[in-house]
């Protein structure tokens, strides 16, 4: 990743299953600038322990931050990694527009885990907290949500 040529690279996963871990491991060897929505998303005041949540018109605002600041960095000649669930084609499909108004390239990394090992990684989580505690209907709600990358979108998968 070091050393390729200017690429946006999109993470994309369950909840729990180890994206924030992985970016930050790339983050600390390389150069290619973080954007991450969970930092977006505290912040602008809210907390997943709290459950103090963005209405859609404040999501709207943390995601177009999200965005502009990719696109700055891409302009700046960055390579970006790009930390959310992304579990849908459309999220995805709108940082790819993304990487394509900045002639960059653009690869998927996805994190891929078993629904078992996300539960499991929840439970221990609200047990001994080490990061945010979400809700386990928001979490099921991503689960079911989720729209698995496909070959044609450039995927490389990472089994955690």
């Amino acid at each position: 990743m070091q050393h390729s040529k200017c690429t946006l690279f999109i993470l994309c996963g369950h909840p729990y299953s180890g994206k924030s871990y992985l970016a930050r491991q790339i983050v600390a060897e390389t150069d290619i600038e973080l954007i991450s929505i969970d930092s977006l998303f505290e912040s602008n005041g809210f907390s997943w322990d709290d459950n103090k949540l963005p209405d859609t018109q404040e999501w709207d605002v943390i995601f177009n931050t999200s965005y502009e600041l990719t696109a700055g960095a891409l302009q700046a000649g960055k390579s970006v990694l790009y930390d959310s669930t992304n579990h849908t084609v459309a999220s995805r499909d709108k940082l790819r527009a993304i990487a394509r108004a900045n002639n960059v390239e653009c690869k998927v990394i996805y994190v891929k885990t078993s629904t078992e090992t996300i539960w499991q990684r929840w439970e221990e989580n609200n047990l001994n907290p080490t990061r945010s505690k979400v809700s386990r209907e928001l979490v099921q709600q991503t689960i079911d949500a989720f729209e698995e990358p496909t070959e044609s979108e450039r995927v490389i998968i990472i089994e955690n």
